[in-house]
C-alpha cells in the first residue's frame, strides 16, 4: 500500500472530506486552551480515512499532531498510560537527550500507575480518608511509608490490604495534581519546541476507534481527557460513533434526563462528518467507475461500466448503507467480473443484485423506488412463465401485443442483444418480444445471481474474523 506521505493527501478522497478538513483546521488554529472536540459519523462513514488524511493536512499546516488508536491500546487498562505513551512515541527516536529528560520526569507517574493498577482516577472508594489526607497534608507525605502511617492512625478498623490500597490511591491523587501536569508540560514543550516563558503551544491529539473499545475502557478514556489532561495546549479530537458511546453510557449510568446527553459532559464541541445524498452518490459512482471490464452483455450505453457506476450511485444514495458496506458490494461485483471474464455479463444487473442482497443482509428494505432504478431486473423466470402461459392461452394474440408493449416500454435495450444471449431453440423463428420476454427471461437474472453467489460463499465476514 502506498504511504500517504508519498502521494497527494486527498488523492482518493471520495466523500469530499478535503473541504471539511480545511474548515476544521481553521477552527483548530483558533484554539489556545484545552478543548475536547468530537467528530462524529456512523460506522463505515470514513472516520479513519479522514483522521489519517487530516493528520497529514494539519502537519502540513504546521500543527503538532499525535494519533491514538484507542482500540490498539485497550489492553493497557489505563488511558493515562495510553496518552503518555503516544506523546513519548511522537518524540524523534534520534533525540535521545530529550527523550531521556521526559522519561526522567515521568518516572513517578509511571511508577504510581504500575502500583495502583490504573488508580490515577480512583479517588472514589478511598472514602473519608482521602478527604482527610489531602491538600497540604498529602503534599508533606513521602511515598507509601508516610501515607501508611496516616492510614494506621486513622483507625484500626481498616485492614492492612485496604489501607495499602487507599495509600496508593492518595499517592495517585497527588501525582494527578502535581507530577502528571509537570510531565504533560515537559512532553508538550519537547514536542513543540516551546522555550521556557513562551505561551503554551498547541498539540492536536486525534483519537480513533474509541467506539470499538471495551465499554469500561471507553468511558475511562473520556473521563481521563476531562479530569486528567485538562491542560492548556492540548486539543483532543475524537473520531466517534456518538450514538454507540451514548448507548454505553446509558447502560452503565442510566438514561439521562430529557434533552441531555452523556457526551456533553466531556465534549466541548460536537461536529459531524457530512453525509448528503449527493455526496454519497458521487463517491459511490467514482468508486464503481473503475470496475474491470470483461465481455459486456450488449453493445449499447446501457451495458457499460459507466452505466453500472451511475446506478450504484443512485442505489447508495437511496439506501442507508455505509461506505464500508458499499465497498463490500463493489468488491463482490469486481470479483464476479474477474472470475467470469469469459462470460457475457450485464454490469448494471450485477450492481443491482449485489445492492439488493447487502441491503437485505443489513436488515433494510429494498424499496419500490430502488426496484425501479433498473427496469430490466424485473425480467425474471416467473415473468417469462407468466408471459408464455398467457400467449399460449390467448387465441386473439392480445397477450403477444401486451408482451411486446411491456418489452418496448421497460427494457427495449434487451431486444438488440447478440443472438446467442437468448439461447433460442434451433431452427425456430421468434419475434423480438418472445426472445426477450420468454427465452431470455428464463436465465437472465438467475445467471447473474449464480455468478454473484458462487463467490459470496468465500467472502470473509466480520463474524468469520471474530471466530463466531
Amino acid at each position: 500500500m502506498q504511504d500517504i506521505s508519498e502521494k497527494d493527501i486527498w488523492e482518493d478522497d471520495l466523500l469530499g472530506y478535503e473541504d471539511v478538513a480545511q474548515t476544521f483546521t481553521r477552527l483548530i488554529k483558533t484554539i489556545d486552551d484545552t478543548k475536547v472536540i468530537s467528530i462524529e459519523a456512523g460506522y463505515g462513514r470514513g472516520k479513519t480515512f479522514f483522521r489519517e488524511r487530516w493528520a497529514r493536512h494539519l502537519e502540513d499546516e504546521g500543527e503538532v499532531v499525535v494519533e491514538v488508536d484507542a482500540h490498539v491500546s485497550d489492553h493497557t487498562g489505563d488511558p493515562v498510560l495510553t496518552f503518555i505513551g503516544a506523546l513519548i512515541d511522537k518524540l524523534p527516536a534520534s533525540d535521545t537527550p530529550k527523550r531521556d529528560a521526559v522519561f526522567e520526569k515521568g518516572k513517578k507517574v509511571l511508577g504510581v500507575l504500575a502500583r495502583t493498577g490504573g488508580g490515577i482516577l480512583a479517588r472514589q472508594g478511598a472514602g473519608a480518608l482521602v478527604d482527610y489526607i489531602s491538600g497540604e497534608v498529602a503534599d508533606e507525605l513521602e511515598g507509601q511509608e508516610g501515607l501508611q502511617k496516616h492510614v494506621d492512625a486513622f483507625g484500626d478498623a481498616l485492614s492492612k490490604k485496604a489501607g495499602t490500597l487507599i495509600a496508593a490511591q492518595i499517592e495517585a491523587e497527588r501525582v494527578r495534581t502535581t507530577e502528571l501536569p509537570q510531565q504533560m508540560d515537559a512532553l508538550r514543550q519537547a514536542l513543540t519546541g516551546e522555550e521556557e516563558g513562551d505561551e503554551a503551544k498547541r498539540i492536536v491529539v486525534l483519537v480513533d476507534e474509541l467506539d470499538r473499545c471495551h465499554p469500561d475502557y471507553a468511558i475511562a478514556f473520556l473521563e481521563a481527557m476531562k479530569l486528567v489532561f485538562n491542560r492548556d495546549g492540548f486539543v483532543f479530537c475524537l473520531m466517534v460513533n456518538a450514538e454507540y458511546l451514548e448507548g454505553l453510557a446509558a447502560h452503565r449510568f442510566g438514561k439521562m434526563q430529557a434533552g441531555e446527553r452523556y457526551l456533553d459532559k466531556f465534549i466541548d464541541m460536537r461536529l459531524a462528518l457530512p453525509k448528503t445524498k449527493e455526496v454519497v452518490a458521487g463517491a459511490t459512482e467514482t468508486l464503481f467507475s473503475d470496475l474491470p471490464e470483461g465481455i459486456p452483455y450488449g453493445s449499447g450505453e446501457e451495458f457499460t461500466i459507466g452505466a453500472a457506476a451511475k446506478l450504484a450511485g443512485q442505489l447508495a444514495s437511496m439506501s442507508e448503507l455505509t461506505i464500508r458496506q458499499v465497498k463490500r458490494i463493489r468488491l463482490r461485483v469486481d470479483l464476479t467480473i474477474r472470475c467470469y471474464s469469459e462470460q457475457p455479463l450485464d454490469y448494471s444487473l450485477l450492481v443491482y443484485l449485489a445492492f439488493r442482497a447487502v441491503i437485505s443482509e443489513a436488515g433494510q428494505t429494498f424499496s419500490s423506488a430502488m426496484s425501479k432504478t433498473l427496469s430490466r431486473a424485473s425480467l425474471t423466470p416467473e415473468f417469462g412463465k407468466s408471459t408464455d402461459h398467457s400467449v399460449r392461452q390467448d387465441v386473439s394474440d392480445s397477450s403477444a401485443r401486451n408482451a411486446n408493449d411491456v418489452m418496448r416500454g421497460n427494457f427495449p435495450e434487451l431486444a438488440t442483444l447478440p443472438e446467442d444471449r437468448y439461447r433460442l431453440p434451433d431452427n425456430q423463428h421468434n419475434p423480438k418480444w418472445a426472445k426477450v420476454c420468454i427465452f431470455l427471461a428464463r436465465h437472465y437474472v438467475p445467471d447473474h445471481e449464480n455468478a454473484l453467489n458462487a463467490l459470496r460463499q468465500f467472502e470473509v465476514t466480520g463474524a468469520d474474523m471474530s471466530g463466531e
